[in-house]
């Protein structure tokens, strides 16, 4: 009798026991498999935040040789000035008015065979010329400026391309029409030829 009587107890313990030993095999199996769900949702979730953070692209769709309207906020950015190492061409110097800001090398030719439509709006007064002298050498952009004339009203440089490789631009020249508030309103790809064009896009 006493050990019917033991005997419940002890089954009833070992029961719960197996469930305990079972519940935390479940446990730790299943743990490496949760650590792996969250990381994934983690690398998810930064690609998400880097994806809507990212600089616009620019050069998507993009078409040689025509004015293609578009409206994309232009990237913060600050650049040195040709002229002056002690300062700096940035967004908020385009900021207020209409501006045209070109894109440029003195080692390119199709920028010189456009360097005569700049230098005519330049005469025309209708807005403020901006450059961007890309993958070149300071001395080779002054000389070749001081050679064909100066359409600029300032110049940066972008030596190494990196400004240029946020905005997806890996060719020259390119000429982003900037409105008073710093939104790209159109763009170029190729040499600009007729620069009434660029006046009619201000009057639209």
């Amino acid at each position: 009798m006493p050990c019917a009587v033991f005997k419940r107890p002890l089954r009833a313990f070992l029961s719960v026991t197996s469930n305990v030993k079972f519940d935390s095999m479940i446990r730790v199996r299943f743990v490496p498999l949760i650590i792996l769900v969250a990381f994934i949702a983690l690398i998810g979730i930064a690609m998400y935040k880097t994806k809507n953070n990212a600089a616009p692209n620019i050069s998507s769709n993009k078409q040689v040789g025509v004015w293609q309207k578009v409206a994309i906020d232009l990237p913060e950015f600050s650049l040195g000035d040709l002229y002056d190492e002690s300062k700096e061409f940035s967004k908020e110097d385009l900021i207020g008015k209409y501006s045209l800001l070109n894109f440029f090398a003195s080692w390119c030719t199709t920028c010189l065979s456009e360097h005569p439509a700049l230098m005519r709006l330049k005469d025309n007064g209708k807005l403020a010329i901006y450059g961007i002298a890309w993958r070149d050498i300071d001395k080779k952009t002054q000389e070749y400026l001081a050679r064909n004339g100066n359409p600029f009203t300032k110049i940066g440089v972008d030596s190494k391309g990196l400004f240029t490789k946020i905005l997806h631009i890996n060719a020259v020249p390119e000429s982003f029409l900037i409105n008073p508030q710093g939104k790209i309103i159109a763009r170029f790809s190729g040499n600009i030829e007729d620069e009434s064009e660029v006046e009619k896009l201000i009057k639209n």
